[in-house]
């Protein structure tokens, strides 16, 4: 049965990353039901996100293709269950204070002067306990 995948993912660059998306989603003949692009100008960060119909096992695979694919930082996928139970984070720490953060599951994309660019798929329960944690960190998107 199908079901509404909503798949995220961070990029640099957004100009062509568009139509490669949508090419993607038409060659698999997978109908897109919304598109929305973020853009974070303290990281120079896009945020894409895609929602479409279509099998849960199905969305590693597509996941898969699109990381291999295109150029992204990182990408995740949740279903609707995990819409509600989790977030997609991308934020911004001091690099004294990463050792705050080293039992959350997150990952560390690239180090900007005096910070770290972050982001992961956390529970809500990890989601406070890190708003909570990080003081100084400045959380660009959720």
């Amino acid at each position: 049965m199908k079901e509404k995948i909503t798949l995220t993912l961070f990029c640099e660059k957004e100009e062509s990353l568009i139509s490669k998306i949508v090419l993607i989603f038409t060659r698999k003949k997978l109908q897109i039901d919304h598109f929305w692009v973020e853009y974070c100008e303290d990281t120079f960060v896009y945020k894409i996100r895609v929602g479409y119909w279509d099998h849960d096992s199905n969305s590693k695979t597509m996941l898969a293709l699109l990381e291999r694919i295109i150029e992204v930082f990182c990408c995740y996928t949740q279903n609707q269950k995990e819409l509600e139970t989790h977030q997609i984070i991308l934020f911004k720490i001091p690099i004294p204070h990463k050792d705050q953060i080293t039992h959350f599951p997150i990952s560390y994309l690239f180090q900007e002067k005096e910070h770290w660019i972050c982001c992961g798929k956390i529970t809500n329960e990890y989601f406070y306990a890190l708003q909570n944690t990080l003081t100084q960190a400045i959380l660009q998107f959720n």
